[in-house]
């Protein structure tokens, strides 16, 4: 596997554009084993009556929302930018991942970034 650590943002549209290979539209979905963003309690954060599946504009708007809510809030580098792009691609020699596997791969490269 190589990853590509892409350069940190302070907005999603650009990097989730980039990941998809088209820009965010309020039309597609993304597939239900791309892990955009994930905590623990993301469940309860939806109601039991809502959609799923978001359009990958609702997931722009979704990750940006942190950062507008607030407004002044920074890193001890005075640093905004808190949307993290990281890709991953397989070698040749690799075989290829179905679906969940690659989920593992991003959780996994998640908790080792510390997210």
């Amino acid at each position: 596997m190589i990853p590509r650590l892409h350069e940190w943002t302070h907005t999603p549209y650009g990097p989730l554009a980039k990941a998809l290979g088209h820009p965010v539209s309020p039309h597609e979905s993304l597939t239900e084993h791309t892990v955009v963003g994930h905590w623990a309690g993301l469940d309860g954060y939806t109601s039991g009556d809502e959609q799923k599946t978001w359009a990958t504009i609702q997931w722009a708007a979704h990750l940006e929302d942190p950062y507008l809510e607030h407004l002044f809030t920074a890193s001890p580098d005075d640093d905004r930018r808190a949307i993290l792009h990281l890709d991953v691609r397989l070698h040749p020699d690799d075989r290829d991942l179905s679906g969940p596997e690659w989920a593992e791969v991003a959780h996994r490269l998640a908790r080792a970034a510390g997210i």
